[in-house]
Parts: C-alpha cells; sequence; structure tokens
C-alpha cells in the first residue's frame, strides 16, 4: 500500500473511532487534539483519552491535565506518529501500552445467530458487557449511553447472552468495538461467531472492511490475526 493511501487508510479509521467515541464519552475539541472524558466510567483507557493529536502544544498538555484531574480520572493520550514526546515526559508521562489497529475482509462466512438490542432490552447487553468487562458497578451508566446511541451504534449479543459487541459505520467501514465475553464462558468460540456474523455485514452493506482495535496488554493480538484480521497500524499509549 503507497505511503499516500495508507494515510488517507488511517484517517478514515481514526475517524470511525472518533465517531464512536463521541457517542461514549464527552468529547472536547482542543487546540490540536480531541479530549474524550466520561466521569461516569473513569480511569477507562479507551472511554476518557487524548488522542487525535496534529501538533506540540504544551499549553494543550496542561489543559488536559487540568481536565482529567477535574473528573478524577486517569490521563491516556493515544500517540499516532506523535512528533514530539520529550513533552509528554516533560509532563511526567510515561509509556502505558500500545493499540493495535485491524481490519479483516474475508469472504462471507456461514450463517451465524445473533441477538440485536433494542431499547426494551438494552439492560441484556449492558449486563454481559460490564461482567465481561468486571466493571458491574457500571451497569446503569452504560446503560444509558446503549438507550441513547441505539439509532446510531448496533448492539448485539450472543445466542447464550454471554458474549457481547457493537457495531458502528462510518466511512464505508465496520468499526467493532467492545467485544467481550463472560470469564467462565470464554474460549468457547462465542467471540469468533460475533466477528463472524460482524464480517458478513461487511460483505452483505458492501463495506470496504471490518475494524478492530485491542491493546497489547490484552494478549489477543495472535488471537485476532488467526482469525483473518491484519494490522494496519498502531498507536503508543502513555499515562501517569
Amino acid at each position: 500500500m503507497s505511503g499516500a493511501r495508507n494515510r488517507f487508510v488511517i484517517s478514515e479509521v481514526e475517524e470511525n473511532d472518533l465517531g464512536f467515541s463521541r457517542l461514549w464519552s464527552q468529547a472536547t475539541d482542543l487546540e490540536c487534539g480531541t479530549i474524550f472524558l466520561n466521569p461516569e466510567l473513569p480511569n477507562d483507557i479507551f472511554f476518557n483519552k487524548l488522542t487525535n493529536i496534529t501538533c506540540t502544544s504544551e499549553s494543550m498538555i496542561d489543559e488536559v491535565l487540568v481536565l482529567f484531574r477535574r473528573y478524577e480520572t486517569t490521563p491516556f493520550v493515544y500517540s499516532l506518529n506523535y512528533p514530539k514526546l520529550e513533552l509528554l515526559k516533560k509532563k511526567n508521562f510515561k509509556y502505558h501500552d500500545t493499540q493495535y489497529v485491524l481490519k479483516r475482509n474475508n469472504p462471507s462466512q456461514k450463517t451465524v445467530n445473533v441477538y440485536k438490542i433494542t431499547s426494551d432490552d438494552s439492560m441484556l447487553w449492558s449486563k454481559t458487557f460490564c461482567s465481561a468487562y468486571d466493571c458491574q458497578e457500571w451497569i446503569l451508566p452504560v446503560d444509558k449511553i446503549v438507550k441513547k446511541s441505539l439509532s446510531t451504534i448496533e448492539y448485539y449479543v450472543d445466542e447464550s447472552i454471554n458474549s457481547c459487541m457493537a457495531l458502528y459505520e462510518k466511512n464505508s467501514l465496520l468499526g467493532l468495538y467492545c467485544l467481550g465475553t463472560v470469564q467462565n464462558m470464554r474460549r468457547k468460540g462465542l467471540a469468533e461467531s460475533l466477528i463472524n456474523f460482524a464480517q458478513s455485514e461487511v460483505n452483505r452493506r458492501k463495506l470496504k472492511f471490518l475494524m478492530l482495535e485491542t491493546y497489547k496488554k490484552d494478549n489477543l493480538l495472535d488471537f485476532y490475526l488467526k482469525l483473518g484480521f491484519q494490522e494496519i497500524y498502531e498507536k503508543n499509549i502513555y499515562s501517569i
């Protein structure tokens, strides 16, 4: 893939990520970056972050730190070729994790039965998500977000209601977010079945590809690569 083409794909994927994030967290566009904050989901690496950084600005970093402190949540800064890492080090940021951004566009898979969430049963998804991510104290705020965003985000659970995902379409890409399985039901193919359904939706809608993000510390990169995903790019994450 040429450099210009790769930059265009990265831009489209980042816009998908930003669009989904805006529906789960309060977004504020700063001098040359976007901060996402959700005090009801504190210290979460995805829902509380500074990302989309396009310049070097010490005043912006200072403003971000004030906002994170105000909401009493851990600051996470996502770096996609961020030009001045020395600035982050000066503010006591250290490397925390790496987010891998993946894509998949396989032939149609076998038919998979899943359950699409409606406003009447949103709590099914919320309970599954909070159990999978061990954040039961978030059930009510998560359910509020799900209900509010149902017109834009599609929420699914597998037939056993032990695995969940969210699908968000933008730029002719289907973003797969919040994929999780209840701990005692893992390694049974439930997440894979949801991924296959998402892929079938990409094919049915004639979209470009299925995108997914995973963190190095979660040790799931090999799992996704075996399922046919390919890495597009990665972002380093810094925190205090």
